[in-house]
């Protein structure tokens, strides 16, 4: 009688046990890193939105003649057209002649405008914006935006 080379059944049952205990950890590895990317992703989204709504603030800034104070923000007055920032609860709009907006899906608080360096209460020209992004219940940016005018742009 000749003796058959095999497994027995506590090998086979170690081998799958450790098989079961591999894949389990690297299930496990592969979800603490899939929610580290995506909280990852978040914060880029997040600061990409701040740094583009940054870059129009001051892109619109320079090209424009004045800004002026308006009851939901502040609009830009350019040569041909006329730039417009509303703030709701959740938003900043940006409308450019009724043609074309703009959402910024950020949240901002206590928007100021001043002209020399006073707060102006009623719609008025004004050369310093100043507001809050609201990143995170912790984490808030301050933007702040100025004009300069001559004098001879003032009179007008």
């Amino acid at each position: 009688m000749q003796k058959i080379s095999a497994y027995t059944l506590m090998e086979v049952t170690v081998a799958m046990l450790l098989s079961a205990l591999t894949i389990t950890i690297c299930y496990s590895a592969y979800g603490i890193i899939t929610s580290y990317f995506k909280s990852f992703q978040d914060k880029n989204a997040l600061a990409d939105e701040v740094l583009a709504l940054r870059h129009t603030l001051d892109r619109d800034s320079e090209k424009s003649n004045y800004m002026l104070k308006t009851d939901e923000g502040f609009e830009f007055l350019q040569d041909s057209s006329i730039i417009i920032y509303s703030f709701t609860d959740q938003h900043i709009l940006r409308r450019l002649s009724e043609v074309h907006t703009d959402t910024f899906k950020l949240q901002a608080v206590e928007l100021q405008r001043f002209f020399e360096s006073q707060e102006i209460v009623a719609a008025d020209t004004i050369d310093q914006i100043s507001f809050k992004l609201v990143l995170t219940k912790d984490h808030t940016v301050s933007i702040q935006v100025n004009k300069y005018y001559s004098a001879a742009a003032l009179f007008k």
